[in-house]
């Protein structure tokens, strides 16, 4: 039999000819097997054991049906259920929460049997989970376009799993055992972007002493996935508009142009119809790019899919870190459901990597998720206080606004309370400092000043440049909830200078 092949567990409600056949018909063409009398010691093996198929016979569905559905529902994949109904001439009534994938007719057809199992074994591999209508169309729509040649534009949130589609693509297309390379553009800087793309020869730019292909060359016959493309320099969306139109790159200092057959996956956060209409993004490039389109829901959207995919996550950080597994009480379950997810499936897997490391207690209730949800983005304790119908960061943002504002009229106010004091004041060859101006004299009143005149700052007052870039970056990501985009145009910043600058003061 072969060595990645799993159980298959078949129940049957009694020791029957049913039962004999079946197993030795599968055991015949290689499977292991597992028999259990009813549905319900079936639910303990499920639970503790990780099968390939389920085998139930008409006359125990409906005990499975109860037994069964939850514990089939909290599997990190599906387990694909064959049904076989025994009653002659009688319509096999399904049960209504086991959908099964085959029905088998008894006496059992060994082609009827075989082709079951092949297709059943020909079911793409994927990691994309979740049973909502929105999975289920993403995972319908990798399995349509993969076998293409089509590039494919992927699109959502940071952190809500877009390199999960771009891998799923790739494994179910004909170039699964080619490369499969990766590069986030928007973390390489834009003067090695183009490098680590096209390649470049010796000499073609200081430090380049040797020559090196580029991530185009690597991947030939495979796929390369292109992600935060919206961060791309235009001369470089120049340079891969030539790949996709004409299958070649030109190394950087060359004018030898090499051939290459790479299928192109890209993927962004941004709007990049925005970026075409400021002029950010090639409108060219964007219609190669999105010959298909897939947009990845925010993990908020989908929120009955968070106990598959917690489940999912819980089984591989368990194996990763040779710790036990955690479960989420009801409680703790239904508030996880609750949450906003800023951070999507990539804050979802934090947070569970997290109570694993700290979770003393294995079993994990909503007090107990409550204080790690609260070292979030979203609900960080806010320091301003919360306008009426907004979010705590809109609201932070506006009353910044504001203050700012305040600080602007103050300055303008105290701009005129000092032209106005050298007018009254002794002549400048006298040593009598401004602010020693009397202030019953101007007509400004104190209230309107704020706080009054300060002295002239002293060398104590001043603080470095980079501490102060600091304190403001740190900041604008507290204020915008931890979204880089969003804190670079608070900032007025370029999205890579940003992340540069977070990396360099390790935010």
């Amino acid at each position: 039999m072969p060595t990645d092949q799993k159980e298959a567990l078949i129940i049957v409600d009694q020791p029957t000819a049913l039962g004999r056949d079946l197993r030795a018909a599968l055991e015949e063409l290689g499977w292991q097997t597992l028999v259990t009398n009813s549905a319900r010691p079936a639910r303990k093996l499920i639970s503790e054991n990780q099968f390939d198929l389920l085998i139930l016979d008409e006359t125990t569905l409906p005990e499975a049906d109860v037994q069964l559905a939850d514990i089939l529902s909290e599997q990190p994949e599906k387990i694909p259920i064959f049904a076989i109904a025994t009653l002659d001439g009688t319509q096999l009534q399904t049960a209504p929460a086991l959908d099964p994938d085959a029905l088998l007719s008894y006496p059992l057809i060994p082609a009827e049997l075989r082709d079951a199992l092949t297709q059943k074994r020909t079911l793409p591999d994927t990691d994309i989970l979740g049973r909502s209508d929105a999975m289920q169309q993403i995972r319908e729509s990798v399995a349509q376009i993969a076998p293409t040649p089509v590039s494919v534009l992927i699109t959502g949130e940071s952190g809500s799993g877009k390199n999960l589609i771009a891998e799923a693509i790739h494994r179910q297309s004909a170039r699964s055992r080619e490369p499969f390379l990766v590069i986030n553009c928007g973390a390489i800087p834009e003067t090695l972007l183009e490098s680590e793309l096209f390649g470049h020869e010796k000499g073609a730019f200081t430090d380049a002493r040797t020559q090196r292909s580029g991530i185009f060359e690597a991947a030939n016959r495979g796929t390369v996935f292109l992600d935060e493309i919206g961060e791309m320099s235009l001369s470089a969306q120049v340079r891969l508009l030539r790949v996709l139109d004409a299958k070649e790159v030109t190394r950087l200092g060359s004018t030898a142009p090499i051939a290459v057959d790479v299928r192109v996956i890209a993927a962004t956060n941004r709007n990049l119809q925005q970026a075409v209409a400021e002029g950010k993004f090639r409108q060219d490039l964007y219609q190669r790019l999105r010959v298909i389109e897939i947009e990845m829901p925010p993990l908020r959207a989908h929120p009955q899919d968070i106990p598959l995919i917690a489940q999912n996550i819980i089984q591989k950080q368990s194996r990763e870190l040779r710790m036990p597994p955690i479960e989420f009480a009801p409680d703790a379950m239904n508030a996880l459901q609750q949450y906003h997810w800023p951070g999507n499936v990539r804050e979802l897997i934090n947070l569970i990597e997290r109570l694993m490391v700290l979770s003393k207690i294995r079993h994990i209730t909503a007090a107990d998720l409550a204080q790690h949800l609260a070292t979030t983005p979203e609900t960080e304790p806010s320091y301003l206080p919360v306008l009426a119908g907004k979010t705590p960061a809109e609201s932070d943002r506006d009353l910044l606004y504001w203050a700012i504002l305040e600080v602007a009229k103050d300055v303008k106010e105290l701009k005129a309370y000092i032209m106005q004091s050298m007018q009254t004041s002794p002549p400048p060859s006298l040593p009598v400092p401004i602010y020693d101006a009397p202030i019953e004299e101007t007509e400004i009143k104190e209230t309107e000043v704020g706080t009054g005149f300060k002295p002239a700052p002293t060398e104590k007052d001043i603080r470095p440049l980079r501490e102060l870039e600091r304190e403001a970056i740190a900041n604008a990501l507290r204020v915008t909830g931890g979204h880089r985009e969003r804190t670079a145009k608070l900032l007025g910043m370029a999205v890579r200078t940003l992340y540069r600058k977070i990396d360099q003061y390790d935010l």
